[in-house]
């Protein structure tokens, strides 16, 4: 997704805006609409030509009351604009698709291997996949960032789950055709139906295959740990353990390699063309300002239980309720200077990893990752510029970038000498 800054007294018709509409993010101006909704209409009906519209709240602490309040706003009927229509079949029996304190119950177990400690012990191997990812950095002067990057949670994934490093790439490919079924660089040739379904299917055909693998030969691995996991008193049954499989794949490719690109791009554009690294740049602070600058996942779902009301705008009970999460992360109200990428900001009341108990289970993972990648690239590269033009995801759920061609210059310790 583009990330602009709009001019401080600058909006668009309010009857203009198409939040459903792919291009919103890929070619026209997204965070100039959600700067206008916030200020006009910061709860937003937004129709859709041939299917179930939506209301929209684009205001942080609209945002965070919508996926705190899960007594209000359900997660089991679609947690994506992508799954209006029609009934979640994940709904009830994968963790993402739960309410408390059916959620809680999952989220006891499966949480247990992203903990703090746990996340701890991955570090050392972290930190070699990083260094793989930037290796191609060193081998010419131009370097795709985006398309480096864009390996590197799948291989930590991989990794967790004990899968084959043969298979990552063809993960990535059907992880992204599911999330961003639009684009083109993920289409599935050989599927007959829709290409989130189809690549759905590969996926759970893919995980049914090592579930029964795994049910064999246990091992010391993230599969073999749910196989083996009791939620609520009992062994999960086939269907959970592939609808989570799936959850816990899909939610691999959404963070870490985007908001390294958005970061990287964002330099570039602040220094006038030259991206290059603050003088002072405390990790810490560093990783959660890309977090909230990139905003890798525009928006999540819910829908309300029962007739309720925000901001003085009345909702019906069934009402899907998208929050914003991009809009949340540019809200003047609470982010001081929120169109300037600032690695010092603190605090930093981002809602990246979203809000209230549907809270990112792999968010320490993924802070993890980014803390060694800003390592690796500020003790790699010095400065970089745009080599062409980046290449954006087309998606509404996602804020990627697939293409990110860089023009580098190394730090004079990695410079191979001349012959």
């Amino acid at each position: 997704m583009r990330i602009t800054a709009p001019a401080e007294a600058a909006g668009i018709p309010i009857d203009s805006i198409n939040l459903a509409d792919n291009d919103l993010y890929t070619k026209r101006d997204a965070h100039l609409a959600w700067k206008t909704l916030r200020a006009e209409c910061p709860v937003f009906w937004q129709a859709r030509a041939g299917g179930e519209g939506f209301w929209a709240v684009t205001r942080r602490a609209d945002v965070c009351r919508v996926l705190g309040e899960h007594e209000t706003f359900t997660s089991e009927g679609g947690t994506a604009i992508s799954m209006l229509d029609a009934p979640d079949p994940a709904a009830g029996i994968m963790m993402q698709a739960t309410d408390p304190p059916r959620h809680q119950q999952f989220r006891e177990q499966l949480g247990k291997p992203f903990s703090p400690r746990a996340v701890r012990s991955y570090a050392e191997q972290v930190r070699a996949f990083v260094r793989d990812a930037i290796r191609p950095a060193c081998d010419g002067e131009v370097w795709d960032a985006a398309a480096s990057f864009s390996r590197l949670p799948m291989t930590v994934g991989a990794m967790l789950m004990g899968l084959p490093d043969a298979d990552v790439d063809s993960l990535v490919r059907l992880a992204y055709a599911s999330l961003a079924p639009d684009d083109p660089r993920y289409r599935i040739t050989d599927s007959a139906g829709p290409v989130a379904v189809s690549a759905h299917f590969k996926i759970i055909d893919y995980f049914t295959r090592c579930i029964e693998d795994r049910k064999r030969n246990l091992a010391d691995d993230l599969i073999s740990y749910l196989i083996t996991a009791e939620i609520g008193g009992r062994r999960m049954t086939d269907e959970e353990l592939m609808s989570n499989c799936l959850s816990l794949l899909l939610g691999a490719v959404v963070t870490t390699s985007h908001a390294i690109s958005a970061t990287l791009l964002g330099l570039t554009e602040q220094y006038g063309g030259e991206g290059r690294w603050p003088d002072v740049m405390p990790m810490q602070t560093a990783v959660e300002e890309a977090l909230r600058w990139s905003s890798p996942v525009n928006h999540f779902m819910r829908r309300a239980r029962h007739d309720t009301e925000i901001s003085d705008q009345k909702i019906a009970a069934g009402d899907p309720v998208t929050a914003w999460i991009a809009s949340a992360n540019r809200d003047e109200s609470t982010f001081d200077r929120p169109y300037e990428l600032d690695f010092s900001r603190a605090p930093n009341r981002h809602v990246a990893f979203g809000s209230g108990p549907h809270l990112c289970i792999g968010s320490h993972l993924a802070r993890l990752m980014l803390q060694h990648s800003f390592d690796e690239l500020v003790a790699s590269i010095e400065s970089f510029e745009l080599a062409d033009a980046p290449v954006h995801l087309v998606s509404t759920e996602i804020a990627g970038v697939v293409s990110l061609p860089l023009r580098i210059k190394l730090r004079s310790r990695l410079i191979p000498a001349a012959s």
